[in-house]
């Protein structure tokens, strides 16, 4: 899924709105991640990630909703 960071959100007031549909294949490909990765795997990509994008450090608040719903459709 090329690009999918460079996403920007479209209207609301700076709310993410992520929707609640996504497949495990857009999970791993938003985490970065083979088809199969394991928890440990998850977790870190899910960690790396933040650190880079986390709101509070001046991220995205849409894409941190969506590296959030990956990780929770990956691991339940």
């Amino acid at each position: 899924m090329p690009g999918w960071r460079e996403a920007k959100p479209r209207g609301g007031a700076g709310r993410a709105n992520t929707g609640d549909a996504m497949t495990r294949e857009e999970a791993y490909a938003i985490l970065d991640l083979a088809v199969g990765a394991g928890e440990v795997e998850i977790r870190e990509a899910y960690q790396r990630l933040m650190k880079k994008i986390h709101p509070d450090r001046g991220g995205s608040t849409y894409l941190a909703a969506k590296i959030n719903r990956a990780r929770e459709v990956l691991l339940g």
